[in-house]
């Protein structure tokens, strides 16, 4: 099944792998995904050009939907089929996100949010596992440098006054900040120009939830899969102006 998808999301996995997602005209929102190994990093290129990035609209032949609460976006695609369409300009992203906004962090996953180490669902509950909110004033990007590794995370307050602290996933945004680490700037000076840029940008986030994993197999934790900003931050930049 042929089907056009306005890409929201483009996270960060393991190994090189990356996570995608998007939604149809209809507004359902679709996972492609592969078997095992999954969707490496370099599947996001066409001819040298990045082609599936966020606010890309990119064409995918859907084969299969596969539905396990509460991931219940995941298709099964043909590799083979991806082709980039065209990009969506900076007035109809604004557009497409105010569709798509959820009251709270809670009203996307429709089940309880665990909280104690971080935030999760338990594996087999949840009516989703992706959604946008707008967070309160006072949002604040943190960065842990751990070794030479940096963490990113964002600290907000949702419109139920809900607070949070979720890692940052989004491919983008990691990049980004990657490349300011290279340059040398430091961890806290990093953080602190982009609290102050998001606390002066209208800001939409995209939470989603991470698989279960070896430590915790029945939690699904969340996770913060896109950060967009108006005016855009990053000036129309995608992960791939980024790439070291």
């Amino acid at each position: 099944m042929k089907t056009q998808l306005v890409i929201t999301d483009v996270t960060r996995m393991q190994e090189g792998r990356v996570c995608v997602a998007g939604y149809t005209h209809q507004r359902e929102c679709v996972r492609p995904v592969l078997p095992h190994p999954g969707i490496h990093e370099t599947m996001l290129y066409a001819n040298g050009q990045a082609i599936v990035f966020p606010f890309a609209v990119v064409e995918y032949d859907l084969l299969e939907r596969i539905v396990e609460p509460p991931h219940t976006e995941d298709w099964r695609y043909d590799p083979r089929s991806v082709r980039g369409i065209k990009r969506v300009d900076e007035k109809d992203r604004r557009a497409i996100l105010d569709r798509l906004l959820c009251p709270s962090v809670a009203a996307i996953f429709g089940a309880k949010i665990f909280s104690g180490q971080g935030h999760y669902l338990l594996i087999g509950q949840g009516e989703r596992s992706l959604g946008t909110i707008q967070p309160k004033p006072g949002i604040e990007a943190i960065i842990e440098p751990r070794d030479d590794v940096w963490k990113y995370r964002l600290r907000f307050t949702d419109q139920s006054d809900a607070e949070y602290r979720l890692a940052i996933t989004d491919l983008t945004w990691r990049y980004f900040c990657d490349a300011q680490k290279r340059a040398g700037k430091s961890p806290e000076k990093l953080a602190a120009e982009l609290t102050g840029k998001l606390r002066s940008s209208q800001v939409y986030v995209r939470i989603g939830l991470a698989r279960g994993w070896e430590e915790h197999p029945a939690r699904c934790y969340l996770q913060i899969t896109g950060v967009y900003t108006f005016p855009d931050i990053l000036k129309g930049k995608t992960f791939a102006d980024f790439v070291p």
